[in-house]
């Protein structure tokens, strides 16, 4: 098995477009800024301070980000994940090392 690897973090020519929320990882803001790098800005409307987009080698893509929340959380949170497929959930948890909870929905 190889490892996966991440192809860019918060490019422009990454397209989140159709991606929706699929669970959430439990991990502290330092931890995400480790991993993945500095976040994007939030949504012009408020409902994030934060986010990451992720896009994989394979082409797979996975947002991080917090969600109606009002601040961004410094702590240990839940931070919601999104995705088109469990592909980039399950991309997101070995490079993340951790346990993605996925909805039920």
């Amino acid at each position: 098995m190889t490892a996966t690897k991440i192809h860019t973090v918060n490019s422009n020519s990454t397209s989140i477009n159709g991606t929706h929320y699929l669970g959430y990882v439990n991990i502290t803001y330092d931890e995400l800024v480790r991993t993945l790098g500095q976040p994007k800005e939030g949504s012009a409307d408020g409902k994030t301070t934060c986010e990451w987009h992720v896009e994989f080698e394979d082409g797979s893509v996975a947002t991080v980000y917090d969600w109606k929340v009002g601040y961004t959380p410094k702590n240990l949170h839940d931070w919601h994940v999104g995705g088109r497929s469990g592909v980039a959930l399950n991309h997101l948890e070995e490079v993340l090392e951790k346990q993605i909870i996925r909805s039920k929905y």
